[in-house]
């Protein structure tokens, strides 16, 4: 699980300008559940991009899933994602 993880962060770093990144594993949260039982990935993300200037949130994470598509197709079931630009994300 873990390799998973490390390859989904090294994916969005190497698809995206990534200013922050915090990956979250979940899959305890989901125990007992038929994707966990399957080995799929329940993450929680924190991604800070200035790629994310000028784009709502909706297109903030449809940019993520176009970098991630691979992982959504077969190793990440549930993916919960907090996006901002690095002003955005400075100013909390």
């Amino acid at each position: 699980m873990r390799k998973s993880i490390g390859e989904i962060e090294k994916t969005l770093e190497q698809g995206l300008e990534v200013h922050f990144l915090q990956i979250e594993d979940q899959g305890h949260l989901h125990a007992g559940h038929k994707p966990a039982k399957e080995g799929k990935l329940h993450l929680k993300m924190l991604v800070v991009s200035d790629e994310f200037l000028g784009l709502n949130q909706i297109e903030r994470h449809q940019k993520i899933y176009f970098v991630l598509a691979k992982f959504l197709a077969d190793k990440l079931h549930a993916l919960s994602l907090e996006t901002y630009s690095v002003d955005e994300y400075n100013s909390l």
